[in-house]
């Protein structure tokens, strides 16, 4: 068996892009495989923002044989007098058999012609040169570029190709590039120049690959890539705040990172610390430094392969950069301070919500009735429902402001901090932040009671909204990050252990919007799969899931549900309750009545069997009322009495 390799090198490819680009093409290339039936031991997918690199390990030598029976025409058509047709002729050609190998068989209710076909397997090495470009032309493209006078889209224009099988070069030309062995290091510390060849690829070898480039200032190997980044940075200032979602960024921004320090004026510090680290990490893709939880004047800028001789004009340029983007921030935020919160509120009349479902005024009043609701049906204190009403009523006014517009990541940040400066309550401005939590399947929840339910009301009132207007997700399509919204109602209710039926929330805010709730079913089964990721990190096999999941409406009790379920299917006497009610079940499907009469019982089985059903019928329901699952051991009785 031998091994293959696929680097596919481009012009820069936005970084955002990148995690999926490598996803995607493993996934494309592990189905191009097995739809040619080519077997293999593990697939890999490497790269940077210049390159994508596919590597296929132990991939089988050829395609197996195979023996299949195609159908052919009708019989009666492909034989006359018992000789055959020029369809049966036409027919045996097509597939490569003599006519008198050709059988008849019953399909459809008539007679039909069968060949019984054996093809023999491709060699890989044949197989190759199709299959790979087919893996490049499948994948998918958010953005597409044509270049030259070709038709042919790619998310960059193509250089280069490097496809290896074993020691050979798998042939194909595509987006107007001959394949090779040839790939590329370093664009400025790699080697170059009139005489430059590329760097010579002899072997499918992932490590000899990796070996190669690195020698040629690329490291290949996201991971390895990855740690070198926090390496450098945390040697430069072991203060250093490294967050997943910008490490992950600038890992595709380079392809040899060198760490370089810089700072700012420690003046800037006045301002909010989410302002300045947002600033740094939208624009400049610096890595701010955190000492005590209290941010600092240094940041760590990410260089690609930058040596160190020009370190100190690197540094002295990205410190003026960040400089005018702090001074900026400095001014959008003074600026804001001069209008209160509360007076924007009147002017949110002046932005649409959403088509058809008014403007952002429209949905504040929603909210602070919603979240009244919401207070009110979990017997929130008096003062705690006067603050959530106030957290709905600000809350979206910090979209106004000059530095939400500059930066739309601190929408609610900034909104609890002029919130703070113009005399809220600090319950309040943590209610302004926290109403937009959880923003991702990661993210922090609420801590704060107003902030938690207005989170809910915001995130019911859009999904409600979005569905009345036809424009739930369908498919990968989520434009309105609607199921992030129901995978944060759900997260909030479980966490938190929320006595609160889904039902009666979505239909109180169909209310609102002076609508019936149609769509109430579609909305509650769109958030039943929302739970479906928790109960499995919960270890919930998939039909214990669906059984939780049976006219899903309560998210705790569904959640707790799953959870007893799966202790009692481990039990020895559950498979017995199975067979029991199943057997039940198709005895009684034709049954005329619904209740059974007790004086129509006769023998002192079936009396028994009545008892024991009293029993549990008022006492485990009694104990599932209270929530009290596992509780209800009148289940051993009915196993013991089944067995």
């Amino acid at each position: 068996m031998k091994n293959v390799l696929l680097e596919i090198g481009c012009e820069e490819i936005p970084a955002r892009f990148m995690p999926g680009f490598l996803d995607d093409l493993m996934q494309k290339a592990r189905l191009k495989l097995e739809a040619a039936q080519l077997t293999f031991s593990k697939i890999e997918t490497i790269g940077t923002y210049r390159r994508l690199a596919l590597y296929i390990e132990n991939i089988s030598d050829c395609q197996p044989d195979i023996t299949t029976e195609v159908m052919g025409p009708p019989a009666e058509i492909a034989y006359k007098d018992g000789a055959p047709t020029g369809a049966a002729f036409g027919f045996a050609k097509k597939q490569g058999v003599d006519v008198n190998d050709l059988q008849s068989k019953e399909a459809r209710g008539k007679q039909y012609i069968f060949a019984i076909v054996h093809r023999k397997g491709e060699a890989t090495a044949k197989v190759l040169p199709q299959l790979l470009p087919d893996i490049i032309t499948s994948m998918y493209m958010p953005l597409a570029m044509r270049w030259g006078n070709m038709d042919f889209k790619f998310i960059r224009p193509i250089h280069w190709i490097l496809a290896m099988y074993g020691d050979r070069v798998v042939k194909f030309e595509l987006a107007g590039i001959k394949s090779g062995n040839l790939s590329e290091g370093h664009r400025f510390i790699g080697a170059k120049g009139p005489g430059h060849q590329g760097i010579k690829v002899l072997m499918a070898d992932l490590k000899e690959y990796k070996s190669k480039l690195l020698k040629a200032g690329v490291m290949v190997d996201p991971d390895v890539r990855r740690k070198k980044i926090e390496a450098e940075a945390k040697k430069i200032s072991p203060d250093v705040l490294i967050e997943k979602d910008l490490l992950e960024e600038v890992n595709f921004l380079v392809e040899f990172p060198i760490a370089v320090m810089g700072t700012f004026e420690a003046s800037f510090l006045k301002l909010p610390q989410d302002v300045l680290i947002t600033s740094m990490k939208k624009n400049q893709k610096y890595f701010p430094t955190v000492k005590n939880k209290r941010l600092q004047e240094m940041f760590v800028i990410t260089t690609d392969g930058s040596p160190r001789k020009y370190h100190k004009n690197i540094r002295e340029g990205n410190q003026k950069v960040i400089g005018a983007r702090l001074s900026d921030a400095k001014f959008f935020f003074d600026e804001d301070l001069k209008k209160p919160l509360k007076s924007r509120v009147e002017d949110l009349k002046n932005i649409e919500f959403f088509k058809g479902l008014g403007t952002m005024h429209d949905k504040v009043e929603r909210l602070k009735k919603l979240s009244e609701y919401i207070a009110r049906h979990l017997k929130i204190e008096d003062h705690r429902v006067g603050q959530a009403v106030r957290v709905s009523e600000l809350c979206k006014a910090d979209l106004l402001t000059q530095m939400v517009f500059e930066f739309p990541e601190l929408q609610g940040i900034v909104g609890r901090e002029y919130a703070l400066a113009g005399g809220e309550s600090e319950d309040v401005a943590a209610g302004i932040f926290e109403h937009y939590l959880p923003r991702h399947a990661d993210d922090i929840l609420p801590k704060t009671g107003p902030g938690m339910i207005v989170a809910l009301a915001d995130k019911i009132d859009s999904i409600v909204g979005c569905f009345s207007e036809g424009a739930a997700p369908s498919g990968s399509e989520d434009p309105y990050g609607i199921r992030r919204m129901a995978f944060g109602v759900v997260r909030i209710i479980l966490e938190n252990k929320l006595d609160i039926l889904l039902d009666e929330v979505i239909t109180a805010s169909y209310k609102l919007y002076k609508k019936e709730p149609k769509e109430l079913d579609n909305i509650l089964e769109f958030m039943a799969q929302r739970m479906k990721p928790i109960l499995n990190e919960a270890g919930v096999r998939h039909d214990v899931m669906d059984a939780a999941l049976y006219n899903f409406n309560d998210v705790l009790d569904t959640y707790q549900k799953a959870l007893v379920m799966m202790k009692v299917v481990k039990e020895p006497w559950f498979e017995g309750i199975v067979t029991t009610a199943d057997r039940v079940g198709r005895i009684a499907k034709n049954a005329v009545r619904e209740n059974v009469i007790e004086k129509d019982l006769a023998e002192p089985l079936e009396k028994e069997l009545y008892q024991l059903y009293m029993k549990v019928n008022w006492e485990a329901q009694e104990k599932y009322d209270k929530g009290d699952f596992l509780g209800a051991e009148v289940w051993g009785d009915v196993a013991e009495f089944s067995v």
